[in-house]
C-alpha cells in the first residue's frame, strides 16, 4: 500500500547542511542551544534571535494504483502517450481533513515565523517560539483524535464505499490494510533545530551570502508589512472611515515587530507606537519613513559578524 507523508523530513541534505541541537516536540530555547564552536562563531547572531521548525505530517493516502483490469480493458488498449494513475478506496475528504490540520500548523509557523531557505522549514523567533509551540500541540492533539475516530469507523466507511462502487468490489476490497496497519501510517511531529550550512553552495556565493540574503528579504518583508499598514492608515484618515479594523492593523503590526523583528529596530517600532497612539496622516508618513529597506550590511553587522 502506498502512503504520502506530507513535508518528509527533508531538514538537510547534503549539500546544504548539518542538523545542531535538533529536538523534536522538545523545549528549545536560547540558552539551550548545543551548537558545535565553529558553527557558533559563523552564525551566533542568528541563533540568538530564534530557531528553526519543520512540520512534518504523515497520511495515508487512501489510493493505490490503477491497473488496466480494474477499467475492464486490455493493457495494449492503452495509448502510449496515456498512464494510469490511482484508484481511491475512500472518499477524498476524509484524507483532506488531516491535511487541513497538518496545514494550520504550517499556516501558524509561516505567520509567527519567516520561510527558510532549507526546504520546508521556517524560522521562528523567540518571541513568538512558545506561541507556536501551542499552536502545534493544539494541532497534534486533535490529529491523533481524528485519526483514532478514522479507525474506529474505519471497518463501516470502507463498507460504505464499497457498496457505493459495488460492481469493483473485487479490484478494491484486497487493498484496504488492517486497522493497525493504516493507524500506522497517520503521523505528526516537529522537529526544532539549528543549521549550519557551510562551504561554497553555488558558483556565485556561500552560505554567509546565502544566510544574508535570506536575512535581508525576511526584515524588508516587515518594513513592507509596515508601509502597508500605515498606507491603510493614511488612506483611511483621508477618507474619514478610520474604525477599529483599521487600527487592529496597527495593533498587530506592533506585535510582529515586537516579536520578529531581528534587527530590533527601536525607531521602526516607536513609530508604529506612535501611530497607534494617534493615528494621523503624520504618524502613518512617520512610519512609513521609518519602514525603509535595510542594506546588506546592516543585517550582517548584527546575525553574522
Amino acid at each position: 500500500m502506498v502512503y504520502t507523508e506530507e513535508g518528509r523530513n527533508t531538514v538537510v541534505n547534503n549539500q546544504l547542511g548539518t542538523l545542531f541541537g535538533s529536538t523534536v516536540n522538545g523545549r528549545l530555547a536560547g540558552p539551550d542551544l548545543s551548537i558545535d564552536a565553529p558553527v557558533q562563531g559563523r552564525t551566533q547572531g542568528l541563533w540568538r534571535k530564534g530557531v528553526l521548525v519543520q512540520i512534518q505530517g504523515g497520511v495515508w493516502s487512501m489510493e493505490t494504483r490503477l491497473t488496466a483490469d480494474d477499467l475492464n480493458i486490455g493493457i495494449s488498449q492503452i495509448p502510449g502517450f496515456a498512464t494510469l494513475g490511482k484508484k481511491r478506496l475512500l472518499d477524498a475528504k476524509h484524507k483532506n481533513q488531516f491535511l487541513n490540520v497538518i496545514g494550520k500548523a504550517r499556516s501558524a509557523a509561516e505567520r509567527l515565523g519567516f520561510n527558510f531557505v532549507l526546504t520546508g522549514s521556517y524560522f521562528v523567533p523567540f518571541g513568538n517560539f512558545e506561541r507556536l509551540k501551542e499552536v502545534i500541540t493544539e494541532q497534534q492533539v486533535g490529529f491523533y483524535r481524528l485519526a483514532d475516530r478514522f479507525i474506529e469507523n474505519y471497518t463501516e466507511r470502507r463498507a460504505e464505499y464499497l457498496e457505493k462502487y459495488s460492481e469493483y468490489w473485487e479490484k478494491l476490497d484486497p487493498f484496504y490494510p488492517a486497522p493497525e496497519v493504516v493507524r500506522s501510517y497517520f503521523k505528526f511531529n516537529a522537529i526544532y533545530y539549528v543549521a549550519s550550512m557551510s562551504g561554497i553552495v553555488s558558483e556565485v556565493g556561500n552560505a554567509d551570502d546565502m544566510y544574508l540574503n535570506w536575512a535581508v528579504d525576511a526584515m524588508n518583508s516587515l518594513r513592507s508589512e509596515s508601509r502597508e499598514v500605515a498606507g491603510a492608515v493614511e488612506k483611511a484618515v483621508d477618507d474619514g472611515t478610520l474604525d477599529g479594523r483599521t487600527m487592529r492593523r496597527v495593533q498587530t503590526l506592533i506585535d510582529r515587530l515586537q516579536n520578529m523583528d531581528m534587527l530590533e529596530d527601536t525607531t521602526l517600532r516607536g513609530a508604529a507606537l506612535a501611530l497607534a497612539a494617534d493615528a494621523s496622516m503624520d504618524t502613518a508618513t512617520a512610519l512609513k519613513n521609518a519602514a525603509t529597506d535595510v542594506e546588506i550590511g546592516s543585517v550582517r553587522a548584527i546575525l553574522l559578524d
